[in-house]
């Protein structure tokens, strides 16, 4: 690798940036985690626990994969567990939304059918020798799909500025998704590039879902 392309390194920190990024938003969830166990205890309170536990193991994760060092053996471990909490995330943020949206039964099914699809997913990045990335793809979108009647029935229902929240969590998602597949934009390479746009976009995403629980904790 030329030292054009060659990402730039901080003292022992490989990808500064995107260990920077996504280690913050690790912490917020942490600070927000903590400030829930204070609230009397409720199924409300377990499920935003649930919820900021999944955000806090993703950011936290991604941010020690590509931050750190790591040996050979090492980073494929980790590259594989930081591709498996995208599922645990993804079903603490369709489990807290259902919650918000749907009556309780539903939302219980919604929520049991995200861990699911979770184990599922974790098991595919965790349990082969050389996971299949079409498949984890598939998963991951349909997970997020899963979601849907969730957002609408909230978005229906919801203060125009919480809905905002949620759709426009969504969006920051679905343009992350889309840098990441089409490598796009390159900007500085060494610095901020595609993938650094994309973590960048994951935490706008996570952002905008934290204030709207927030919010709704508020109220």
């Amino acid at each position: 690798m030329n030292d054009a392309a060659r990402p730039l390194t901080l003292g022992p920190f490989h990808n500064p940036v995107r260990g920077l990024l996504h280690g913050s938003g690790a912490a917020w969830w942490l600070l927000f985690a903590a400030g829930l166990l204070g609230e009397p205890a409720s199924p409300a309170r377990a499920v935003l626990l649930l919820c900021a536990a999944s955000q806090a193991a993703l950011f936290g994760t991604s941010a020690l994969y590509h931050s750190l060092p790591w040996r050979p053996r090492w980073k494929r471990r980790m590259q594989r567990a930081d591709h498996a909490m995208i599922h645990v995330k993804i079903a603490g943020t369709v489990s807290a939304v259902s919650w918000l949206a749907l009556p309780a039964a539903p939302a219980a099914a919604v929520a049991a059918g995200a861990w699911a699809l979770a184990a599922a997913g974790v098991a595919h990045k965790t349990c082969f020798a050389e996971p299949a990335e079409q498949p984890s793809i598939r998963l991951q979108l349909g997970h997020s799909l899963l979601g849907l009647p969730a957002v609408a029935a909230f978005a229906w229902q919801a203060p125009p500025a919480h809905a905002a929240l949620l759709v426009g969590g969504a969006l920051a998602y679905v343009a992350g998704a889309l840098c990441f597949v089409t490598r796009r934009p390159t900007l500085w390479p060494r610095v901020f590039s595609f993938h650094e746009v994309f973590h960048l976009l994951t935490l706008a995403g996570s952002g905008a879902h934290f204030a709207l629980l927030a919010r709704t904790l508020a109220r």
